[in-house]
């Protein structure tokens, strides 16, 4: 048994490691996703804290101790599913017997329960956050304090006990769903930067830094083997004549809408970017340069032959692409050239009528020619 500033102050720190631990664990295995074994998982997690915190129960008088079993039973109500809620119950419930069975451990069942019906209820009904989870953790402890006068004569009622359990049951509860929502929103921030920092904002697709994170990726991964890898690029023809005519508003609807198409016309494993401005480019893994030519060619009849919307659908225009593709292994025989060499077949393409995908095949054929 601890000390009362020595418990509190020890519970504390092991409520917010466990908290951090947790949150590091749900962001590298995805808890967000609500199934049932991650619902179980956290759970027995929030048991398994309970249990912990049991454990180093803090010292209220010379023969009484507390714990703060009820603020992860708590935040779990908070934050989890009901599966979550039943699991951390049993295993709860299941770690007090485990102490000893006695007229305490069964009044631990009731505190529960009862602690469930309320946090609940007043999470449902309570709007104001703080307020709810203040009327909660208050509740709670009535509930403790009416079952300790139950067990307890009134002659050996320990006001210290019950006061120093609703200081520290309290303070633990908010400062415990701070520190939780602390680390969600930084979570939260955390993974838009991430998001941000390798995503285009305009069209949702890969931005340079991914891509050329995906191209190193791809340049290591056919060092040990000899799959085909394929890389075409493509730009708007006279894109500068619809900002020009319709405005750059209406010009970053046309970029918005062929991203959408380029992400509907290709593979999943395939690597969509936009290099800048009006250029994308797609990465083609384990394809050949047949394939890469025929896929290419279809997403230019697919562009050449769609609506484009402007002017909030009172105008509709058509735009057309051109596209340059070159193969490793094929076309391309050193990596590091495979995409000069496909944009030396993109401006090929530009130069000679548009609308049409040239192969850097091609361009060796006009040099020689």
């Amino acid at each position: 048994m601890l000390s009362f500033y020595d418990g509190f102050f020890l519970n504390l720190c092991v409520l917010i490691t466990a908290l951090f631990l947790y949150k590091e664990l749900a962001k590298r295995k995805s808890f967000e996703m609500k199934t049932v074994s991650t619902s179980i998982v956290i759970g027995v997690l929030s048991g398994l804290l309970a249990a912990i915190l049991m454990h180093f129960s803090i010292k209220a008088s010379t023969n009484s101790m507390i714990d703060l079993r009820i603020v992860p039973f708590m935040l779990v109500i908070l934050y989890g599913n009901w599966l979550s809620v039943l699991s951390s119950a049993v295993l709860i419930i299941f770690a007090r017997f485990m102490i000893g069975i006695n007229a305490y451990s069964v009044s631990n069942i009731i505190f529960i329960l009862a602690s469930w019906m309320i946090f609940y209820y007043c999470f449902k009904k309570i709007k104001n956050r703080w307020v709810s989870i203040t009327v909660m953790l208050i509740l709670s402890n009535t509930v403790y304090t009416v079952l300790t006068v139950i067990l307890i004569d009134l002659k050996e009622l320990n006001l210290l006990l019950i006061s120093t359990y609703w200081i520290s049951c309290i303070l633990g509860g908010l400062i415990s769903v701070y520190m939780m929502d602390y680390l969600t929103e930084t979570e939260i921030i955390f993974k838009e930067n991430r998001y941000h920092s390798r995503t285009d904002p305009l069209t949702g697709l890969n931005n340079v830094r991914s891509f050329e994170f995906e191209f190193n990726k791809a340049k290591n991964k056919l060092e040990k083997s000899n799959e085909n890898f394929s890389i075409m690029i493509l730009d708007i023809d006279h894109f500068k004549q619809v900002n020009d005519q319709y405005g750059h508003l209406e010009g970053d609807l046309v970029l918005k809408k062929l991203a959408e198409i380029l992400k509907m016309s290709q593979n999943s494993n395939d690597i969509i970017s936009r290099n800048g401005g009006e250029e994308f480019s797609v990465l083609l893994n384990d394809c050949n340069h047949k394939e890469a030519y025929e896929k290419a060619n279809a997403l230019r009849k697919i562009v050449e032959n769609s609506f484009f919307i402007l002017q909030n659908g009172f105008k509709s225009i058509h735009i057309t692409i051109s596209i340059g593709i070159t193969t490793y292994n094929d076309t391309t025989i050193k990596f590091d050239n495979i995409y000069d060499h496909a944009d030396q077949a993109l401006y090929l393409a530009k130069n000679s009528g548009r609308n049409k995908v040239c192969s850097y095949s091609q361009v060796i054929d006009s040099v020689f020619n």
